[in-house]
């Protein structure tokens, strides 16, 4: 169990535009992105962010490769490639070359497939996708069959069993089973959080899910073999702690946690908590 964080204990990184998701490299070093289409890297030895690229459409969630490769979900429709020194090229499209409605948030597996959610068009329709890229990038293949409720963040589980993914709309934590071949098997949703927009997710080293929601302000523990949810930190004001749209663990021993705030121009940084991150798949790609 971990305990409740003090707010008050927050550090605050500025200097970002209303970040909105994470990334983590194999470095443990940390990218992210504004909502004036702005592509940052965080220094968290002086808890500075400084900008090394400009995209033309917003970006959402991104994923590092073994090279320090950026890879982002540009909402005008693809996945771009983003080198260390700031070069952009479209890493993939839709089935058909077309575009995608929304692409939300990529994530790796081992062999270097990615799988990536497409939120839909965020209406009351459930029109959302889960999409899968071959090694190298090209064209995405609808991974699972079935439309879902706008897929936000992703996440793989340690042993690759299941695609986790969040339902914003939904209110819900979903996950899709991996087949042994790499098709889609059962949907289950895992846990449903009335009265909360959640947004971003990601495990630690003892498989706890962690559960960052936009509203109402505040990040949870879930236990996937107890289904306990429980609070790691909240503000009701919004101050502290105000709209985390995504979390992750930074750093060389993944033991610094970090949060997103669309709602505002900070990144939010948790320490001492004892708790270590699960390693992210980094592979390489080229």
């Amino acid at each position: 169990m971990v305990q409740p964080f003090d707010k008050k204990k927050i550090v605050h990184i500025g200097g970002v535009d209303h970040p909105e998701s994470l990334s983590v490299g194999p470095q443990g070093e940390v990218y992210t992105t504004g909502t004036g289409c702005q592509v940052y890297r965080v220094d968290l030895a002086t808890n500075t962010c400084e900008q090394f690229a400009q995209t033309e459409a917003r970006c959402l969630g991104q994923v590092v490769d073994a090279d320090g490769d950026l890879y982002v979900a540009h909402t005008a429709g693809e996945i771009l490639k983003i080198s260390p020194n700031g070069e952009m090229s479209v890493y993939a499209t839709g089935p058909g070359g077309e575009k995608f409605m929304c692409t939300n948030y990529p994530a790796f597996d081992k062999q270097g497939n990615m799988y990536l959610s497409d939120s839909g068009d965020w209406s009351e329709t459930i029109n959302g996708s889960l999409y899968k890229i071959p090694p190298g990038g090209g064209e995405a293949e609808l991974w699972y069959p079935e439309p879902v409720n706008t897929p936000n963040a992703i996440a793989l589980d340690a042993d690759e069993k299941y695609l986790y993914f969040v339902e914003t709309f939904g209110s819900s934590i979903a996950r899709v089973a991996i087949n042994e071949d790499g098709s889609a098997g059962a949907f289950e949703r895992v846990v449903h959080m009335p009265f909360t927009i959640p947004d971003g997710i990601a495990f630690d080293s003892d498989d706890l899910l962690w559960i960052a929601c936009h509203r109402p302000d505040v990040i949870y523990t879930f236990n996937l073999e107890s289904k306990r949810r429980e609070l790691f930190c909240e503000d009701w004001q919004g101050e502290a702690l105000r709209g985390p749209t995504d979390v992750a663990f930074a750093g060389p021993d993944l033991d610094i946690i970090l949060a997103a705030s669309l709602d505002n121009a900070t990144i939010h940084r948790f320490d001492g908590v004892g708790v270590h991150g699960l390693p992210l798949n980094h592979p390489k790609i080229s």
